[in-house]
């Protein structure tokens, strides 16, 4: 048996998109290997007392001792106390889930490397802290005896930034898709949401609103063919640092009102608001994978993405790509996934086709190969 002390402070968090969500996937996915011992750890929580103590009482989730403040900085600059030592009990392994800050450990390591973002495309990025990325970063170049990256465009980036010597300990293991996005969804749970009437169609979009998430190149697309659809744009994912300028964007009244600002959904509602949509768009563009991209294919939804970064890895070629920089290509793609069917019908099915070929379970079992090989 190994033991895995499974650093994340996301999977205590509140909210459950992107890095919270594969925190908890992997969890979910690494606790059937009936070889590993799984022991999440977070260095704080934002989840009420009555749901972290529910989510203690199921997972084992521990907090170390130093808490949210004194945890980055006794780690960054001191690099003790350890994890293990913190936490107490065997560890075998350590897993970094994720490039939060430096983990002190004296232990067989493993980190997972999402993106390098902030440090390689940092206009993209705000409220971020470059250099705690880069110190925990620097500290996987010296230190983990594994670096996951969850695409191979990651991969690339991360061995470009810190030179050839790290490729023989890169491992690219792509996310997976949940089963629950292939089912129907509880269409009730929107009812609540600002949506447009059930017999308007509507082009979903989801994620914070941001540079790199570019909404604002998909509402100067919508407004070159909003003479040629019926379709409302819905935007999940609620406010971010682009807010004011897509709120100026919708300014001129034209698009106003076929334009929906959704803030964070639950993960029913997000299932549901894909099973609603006509299409999912997503020219995003910088992604380290684009995992809503995925889910969006699972849930019967024909997808348009950028043929950049992570996504054309992800949507392959179920996925009807555009340059995320070309408002124009962007406005064909609108147009030709609502109005042409045998189209629409062709990219569901081998959306579908494509979804099924990435698997939180098999994920899981690469990682877990990858902790046996650095923990005999």
């Amino acid at each position: 048996m190994l033991n895995v002390a499974y650093f994340s402070n996301q999977f205590a968090t509140a909210q459950g998109h992107g890095i919270t969500r594969y925190a908890h996937e992997m969890y979910r996915g690494l606790r059937k290997c009936d070889d590993l011992a799984i022991r999440p750890v977070a260095a704080w929580s934002s989840l009420s007392p009555e749901r972290l103590s529910a989510l203690q009482a199921e997972t084992g989730l521990e907090l170390v001792r130093l808490g949210r403040r004194l945890t980055p900085l006794a780690w960054h600059y001191l690099d003790t106390p350890t994890l293990e030592r913190l936490i107490g009990g065997p560890v075998d392994v350590v897993h970094a889930v994720s490039l939060g800050y430096a983990i002190a450990t004296r232990k067989p390591y493993v980190v997972t490397v999402h993106d390098l973002g902030p440090l390689t495309h940092p206009e993209y990025f705000t409220n971020t802290k470059p250099w705690i990325m880069e110190k925990s970063l620097r500290q996987a170049e010296a230190r983990a005896d594994a670096i996951v990256c969850v695409s191979q465009s990651t991969a690339d980036e991360v061995e470009g930034y810190l030179g050839g010597h790290v490729a023989d300990r890169i491992r690219v293991i792509r996310e997976g898709v949940s089963p629950e996005f292939f089912a129907s969804g509880d269409m009730a749970c929107l009812a609540r949401l600002d949506l447009p009437p059930d017999d308007v169609p509507v082009i979903l979009t989801a994620g914070k609103i941001s540079p790199r998430k570019n909404v604002q190149g998909v509402l100067r697309a919508l407004r070159q063919v909003q003479d040629k659809i019926d379709h409302h744009l819905v935007l999940v994912g609620g406010a971010g640092w682009e807010t004011e300028a897509v709120l100026k964007e919708l300014d001129d009244g034209t698009l106003m009102n076929r334009v929906h600002l959704l803030d964070y959904v639950t993960d029913a509602q997000l299932r549901a608001l894909y099973r609603r949509a006509s299409a999912y768009i997503h020219p995003s563009l910088y992604e380290g994978f684009g995992l809503t991209v995925l889910e969006a294919m699972a849930s019967g939804v024909p997808v348009i993405t950028s043929n950049t970064s992570s996504l054309p890895e992800v949507a392959g070629d179920a996925g009807l790509l555009v340059d995320p920089g070309n408002d124009a290509e962007i406005a064909q793609a609108i147009c030709s996934i609502c109005t042409d069917t045998a189209l629409r019908e062709a990219k569901i099915a081998e959306g579908l086709a494509r979804a099924r070929l990435f698997s939180w379970d098999n994920y899981s079992r690469e990682l877990r190969d990858v902790f046996w090989d650095v923990g005999r």
